[in-house]
């Protein structure tokens, strides 16, 4: 156990490295896309307020363009990665340098932010779901049963057919 804490401990300034550089480029990239909907799960899962129906209409509503744009900006992200792989494979004829380091660095870093992406997006859907079931209770305890429909309605006689011309 102790040469586990040893190689943790040297690889801490590193590890630390990484995490600045993935979450940099979540922010500089993704984080506007997912800003909004954090407040609205912190509204969603708060249990003294309930969400109001136009948060949940935004959820709905605007938030699936978001998710639009995120995946968008995912893809453009994901053929990088790809481009970077394929550049590490032509350079593995050639003579190793250093620079074939940091692309594998690269790689690993861009992989991160994808996956980070990849599972904001699914808890995006997520919260999508959740909303649409609270929106579509709500509408439903809205409308009136049959039952409560009033009956007092006075009955109207069918007006006589008219000729056309």
């Amino acid at each position: 156990m102790a040469s586990i804490e040893n190689a943790m401990a040297a690889l801490k300034e590193d590890f630390e490295a990484a995490d600045e550089i993935v979450y940099s480029i979540y922010n500089k990239y993704f984080a506007t896309f997912f800003s909004k909907e954090e407040e609205m799960y912190e509204k969603f899962k708060d249990a003294t307020t309930p969400i109001s129906d136009s948060e949940l209409e935004w959820i709905i509503t605007s938030l699936p363009l978001e998710l639009m744009a995120a995946s968008n900006e995912l893809a453009q992200f994901k053929q990088h990665n790809e481009i970077i792989k394929l550049t590490i494979k032509q350079r593995k004829n050639k003579e190793a340098e250093d620079i074939d380091e940091e692309y594998k660095l690269m790689s690993i870093v861009y992989s991160c932010v994808i996956d980070k992406v990849e599972r904001r997006l699914t808890f995006s859907k997520e919260l999508i779901m959740g909303a649409k079931k609270v929106w579509d209770a709500r509408k439903k305890v809205e409308q009136p049963s049959i039952s409560e429909v009033n009956n007092d309605l006075p009955d109207y006689k069918p007006m006589p057919k008219m000729p056309l011309f």
